[in-house]
């Protein structure tokens, strides 16, 4: 059974204080750590280029809440497969993360970006693979990987044993509306690491309001959770609702409520 967690990017402009105990009180077990470049009046839940201690210190806070950390997303806005990226990786080796989670990047139907896209994540897994970290690729509408044709050209010229797909069925059905999201996870199935779990209506882009919830879109997320029960290699179900900063943590945590009292059953009996 793949463990239900949360990222944390849902909480931008709330501190990492007020932003734990929502999700280790709604029932979540593991959290997706969002990183990003700091910006004014947000504040930054992982900062890049700490000491050693500070990481090993925040690994430590996050745990005291009964909180595991499953992925690092983000990547502090840095470019996968820059040199830069190498900071990226280190952070999550000191941190003794399993896997960068990061979406599809370049455009779409796009060759030349495809490849360029391709040989940056190849070329970063060699190191994240030293670390044993395993880079989590998640398809994204408008980006070089974003339906089941692309991706399953994507998986084909990477090391799947450090190279996976996070599996987010409201931006594979955006792309193609008439495709069943079972078919998708079926073909993906050997590459799959994780579920990215956000609702939508067939043929729309996920949205910012109560529609995202699971439950309260279209995606047959029960079908897909027992289709998903014989995947051994999926360890992780992640809550990954988007919000406008600073949303009240009233409202943030309503949202928690109601998407794992639809969700845990479901994981619960798959």
């Amino acid at each position: 059974m793949a463990i239900l967690g949360c990222n944390t990017q849902l909480f931008v402009g709330h501190s990492l204080d007020e932003t734990l105990p929502l999700i280790v009180e709604a029932g979540y077990e593991t959290i997706d750590l969002f990183s990003q470049p700091v910006v004014p009046l947000n504040y930054p839940f992982i900062q890049l280029g700490r000491s050693s201690s500070y990481y090993t210190d925040l690994k430590r806070k996050i745990s005291l809440f009964g909180l595991n950390v499953g992925s690092l997303s983000g990547s502090f806005g840095i470019e996968i497969g820059s040199p830069e990226f190498d900071r990226v990786v280190e952070v999550c080796h000191m941190m003794g993360l399993p896997a960068i989670a990061i979406e599809s990047a370049g455009l779409s139907d796009n060759d030349e970006a495809f490849s360029w896209m391709l040989n940056a994540v190849n070329r970063s897994s060699l190191l994240a693979a030293q670390a044993e970290i395993k880079i989590m690729i998640k398809p994204y509408f408008g980006k070089s990987v974003y339906s089941l044709e692309t991706t399953t050209k994507f998986t084909q010229s990477v090391d799947s044993d450090w190279v996976g797909i996070n599996f987010d069925a409201s931006q594979l059905w955006f792309a193609e509306p008439e495709l069943d999201p079972i078919e998708s996870l079926d073909r993906l199935k050997d590459f799959v690491c994780c579920f990215s779990l956000r609702d939508c209506r067939r043929g729309q882009m996920p949205t910012l309001d109560d529609q995202q919830i699971p439950g309260q879109g279209d995606i047959e997320f029960e079908s897909l959770a027992e289709f998903a029960s014989d995947i051994s290699n999926i360890s992780m179900a992640m809550l990954d609702l988007h919000s406008t900063p600073h949303r009240s943590l009233d409202d943030l945590r309503k949202w928690l409520d109601q998407s794992i009292q639809y969700l845990q059953p479901i994981f619960d009996q798959s």
